[in-house]
């Protein structure tokens, strides 16, 4: 994850609920596009290609909020940055 780059004003996405808000958009920068996440609280960022979008179709809802909960303060800690 990085720090959310501000400069690109492409089209977004705003989802919320009442544990987060995240903003989505599509970054052309590079090779291929990708599905920019941007958490708005913490202005951290991730840019999924197709390929890893593809791969959380195959994981199921436990494995995704057992991973990825922000609540825990374990969010990818087992995987470098």
């Amino acid at each position: 994850m990085v720090k959310s780059d501000k400069a690109a004003a492409s089209p977004h996405w705003i989802v919320s609920n009442e544990f987060a808000t995240v903003r989505l958009s599509i970054d052309t920068s590079g090779n291929d596009p990708r599905l920019r996440i941007e958490d708005l609280s913490t202005d951290l960022s991730v840019a999924l290609d197709a390929f890893m979008l593809a791969g959380l179709t195959t994981a199921t809802e436990t494995q995704l909020s057992e991973y990825m909960d922000p609540n825990t303060g374990t969010v990818g800690e087992d995987t470098p940055r």
